[in-house]
């Protein structure tokens, strides 16, 4: 056992020598009612710092100056395998060699000394990161370490919390190792990207695309990096260190397809195990298992029904995230002190503390994604969280009264829908911060407006701040179908600024942070939530161009069925292709096609009441002008259009005074009006929801027609498309059906109402 004795001795005297470095005085002693337990233990922290000496002092400086020696060294290589590898493995033999240690410990210590030194060994750890934590604090140290610690330091006071504190301290080293061995979470950060994995992710060809299923979510399509590991060579005495662990995690989860798990299963941390609902579905957990193994998602099929429960989903894993990452920080927090001063610092930071992103549509969202976090963190605290009340006066609760719309429209609409917000959010152990700044957040929920009136544009503001967004390592969008309806080109500007070189240093710690992001290679790591209730051209754009996560891609793709069933009219729909050699091409030879093909049979008198639904704006405008070119007899109804006006316009296509009525689809999707008078119905292109569909071919139905207005078998329903509308196309008619329309010869397909 001299070995082990030895070695022992000289990890005590590093951390007495780390700690009398500090020479922080004692905390003042108070009244003994009032006394806060860690004044004892700091008390015997620092009696143990002046030892007297042993009578054995030669024999422990010999042993000393032998372990020095360069045969002693090597003495070191060999009897452990691994020497000091790592930082996450660094402290893994200090349980288990305990006794012996405080066997050795008890030689030195003379009467009450020995009796303390012997059982609060690990206790002087953990007050060790205390002591670190305060002089944070105090001196205004600044970095991301920093900000983790001072939020924690503010809300101390209670005894019971004070008590967990020290608990969860002396088992911090222990359980962050167990949980690194096979958590993602450490295998997807807290490891470096090969060369050849960074120039797989640079190619075109990049993913492999694997098929599975879930018993709930369905038919998932996993695209894994195209990429074999080089196999490795034979280790020899020259060579640098075996592969850790964490690389070998690294690799299985980089090939592997995602597999459904039980809730107890994942791994999250404790405290939100058990403040999770107990009604959490197999929908729930399916979604979890693909996040927590922090692959990128697509999900297109997001309902109402299941809204909330994909949103504690997400909600769940961000927290999750934050709390590892914090955990990850305090940890190494407490390593530095036991480490040399001209030690590299463990990297475990990127240049800002931002680490997830929430972008959503209302405030009523954001709401409910706060309340969701506070349930999860602190259910049954009233002072958890800082700001409550500002929050609440901000993002009041609204009920909002359910009249002639559809059930649907109240439910995108309900409570506050202000479009233009943004909440920073500190978390710490003991509480929920609201309304930080995004330099001090670790959480940020925003709308699209609200974050690009907060970041600018290049070029024509002066004063653009994109440096909170380089670090973000979790990206979710949530209802990006409402967010095409607002202003996509918000979503794609502010993902186009993500990941950039931070102009400023904002106090970052460059020791700290990883090398990757150093590389330039943050994009690679950040895991991207994509949630929609429809499958668009534009988030598929964002999910081939700007999601590169190096750990993979997964993709729910279930068989549409259309919205063809749901058109209880008799009136035939007349479907026309337009070919075209690419999507620019696309647009002129639609428009050429609509004015040369479709309008001069509508000219006529006995084609009145005639709805031409344009969903593009810019499409919109093209057409307005060409009927104002040709002198036709038309009203509109815009998303820009006065009420009054609106009225006006939807009174006289009733009463046959104006032949035509040009309606886009952002206003049909806010307004949700119930055009009545309609005999013969256009769609310029495709609608972008499947019921938008449905919905304006029933308004053909006799209960909204004018009885002056004519017969009822002069009645037409015509689409206009081509092969790139194939999103929309299957939202109308299913998959099926349309992909048999667009490989058929034929151009022009009727069907008629339940055919498809």
């Amino acid at each position: 056992h001299f070995y082990k004795r030895l070695k022992m001795r000289n990890k005590y005297n590093k951390r007495k020598e780390a700690a009398s470095r500090q020479k922080l005085p004692p905390k003042k002693r108070i009244n003994k009612d009032d006394r806060d337990k860690d004044v004892f233990k700091r008390r015997k922290f620092i009696k143990n710092n002046f030892v007297e000496e042993a009578p054995a002092v030669e024999e422990s400086s010999s042993e000393d100056e032998t372990v020095e020696t360069g045969y002693g060294q090597m003495l070191q290589v060999f009897a452990s395998k691994k020497k000091d590898t790592s930082a996450i493995e660094s402290d893994s033999d200090e349980s288990s060699d305990e006794e012996e240690e405080d066997a050795l410990i008890a030689d030195d210590k003379e009467g009450e000394q020995n009796e303390d030194v012997g059982n609060n060994v690990e206790d002087d750890e953990s007050d060790l990161g205390e002591e670190e934590e305060d002089k944070e604090l105090e001196s205004g140290e600044e970095g991301e370490g920093k900000e983790l610690v001072s939020g924690e330091e503010e809300e101390e006071g209670d005894m019971e919390d004070s008590e967990d504190e020290d608990e969860e301290e002396e088992g911090l080293d222990l359980g962050t190792q167990n949980e690194e061995i096979g958590d993602p979470f450490a295998a997807h950060f807290e490891t470096e990207l090969e060369p050849g994995i960074v120039t797989t992710l640079n190619e075109k060809s990049r993913w492999k695309v694997l098929n599975s299923s879930f018993p709930e979510l369905g038919n998932l399509q996993t695209q894994n990096l195209n990429y074999e590991p080089k196999a490795a060579k034979i280790k020899t005495l020259m060579d640098s260190e075996p592969e850790s662990k964490l690389v070998q995690v690294q690799k299985r989860l980089i090939s592997d397809l995602p597999e459904p798990k039980l809730l107890l299963q994942l791994p999250l941390k404790q405290n939100l195990l058990s403040n999770t609902p107990p009604d959490m579905t197999q929908y729930q957990t399916e979604l979890l298992s693909i996040m927590s193994s922090y692959k990128d998602l697509l999900y297109t099929e997001r309902t109402h029904e299941k809204g909330e429960e994909l949103r504690m989903a997400y909600t769940l894993h961000a927290l999750n995230h934050i709390l590892k990452t914090r955990t990850k920080i305090l940890n190494n927090n407490a390593k530095h002190l036991a480490r040399e001063e001209n030690d590299e610092k463990l990297r475990d930071q990127g240049f800002t503390r931002p680490k997830i992103l929430i972008i959503v549509p209302f405030k009523e969202s954001c709401r409910q994604i706060v309340e969701m976090m506070i349930t999860l963190l602190h259910p049954n605290e009233k002072g958890g969280v800082a700001n409550r009340k500002r929050f609440h006066e901000d993002y009041r609760k609204m009920e909002t009264a359910r009249k002639d719309k559809p059930d649907d429209y109240y439910d995108t609409f309900q409570g506050n829908i202000d479009d233009s917000f943004k909440l920073g959010i500190g978390v710490t152990k003991k509480s929920l911060k609201l309304y930080t700044d995004f330099y001090n957040s670790d959480i940020i929920i925003s709308s699209p407006l609200g974050l690009r009136m907060v970041t600018g544009v290049e070029g024509e503001d002066r004063n653009t701040d994109t440096d909170f967004l380089s670090s973000i390592e979790l990206l979710i969008v949530d209802q990006a179908e409402v967010m095409m309806m607002q202003n996509w080109d918000h979503v794609v500007t502010v993902l186009n600024q993500m990941h950039s070189q931070p102009k400023d240093s904002h106090g970052v710690d460059y020791s700290r942070v990883r090398l990757w992001s150093l590389d330039g290679h943050s994009k690679f790591y950040r895991q991207t939530l994509l949630l929609s209730g429809v499958p668009a051209p534009e988030i598929s754009s964002i999910w081939n161009k700007s999601c590169v996560n190096y750990m993979g891609k997964v993709k729910v793709m279930n068989e549409i069925m259309g919205d063809m069933g749901r058109v209880v009219c008799d009136t035939p729909v007349v479907w026309h292709r337009v070919g075209c050699a690419g999507v620019k091409e696309g647009l002129e030879e639609r428009f050429k096609y609509f004015t040369e093909k479709i309008m001069p049979q509508f000219k006529r008198d006995a084609m009145d009441h005639t709805l031409v639904f344009v969903p593009s704006y810019f499409d919109f405008v093209k057409v307005r002008n060409w009927f104002k070119f040709s002198d036709l007899d038309y009203s509109e109804i815009s998303e820009y259009t006065k009420d009054k006006k609106i009225a006006q316009a939807r009174d006289m296509f009733y009463h046959n005074e104006k032949h035509f009525l040009l309606y886009t689809e952002r206003s049909n999707f806010y307004r949700r009006f119930r055009i009545k008078g309609i005999r013969h119905l256009i769609f310029y292109q495709p609608p972008t929801f499947g019921w938008m569909y449905s919905e304006l071919c029933n308004f053909l139905q006799s209960t909204y027609q004018n009885p002056r207005g004519g017969s009822e078998n002069n009645m037409s329903i015509t689409v206009i498309y081509t092969k790139y509308d194939l999103h929309r196309l299957n939202l109308c008619v299913g998959s099926d059906t349309s992909s048999s329309m667009l490989s058929s010869e034929k151009a022009v397909h009727m069907f008629k109402p339940g055919d498809a």
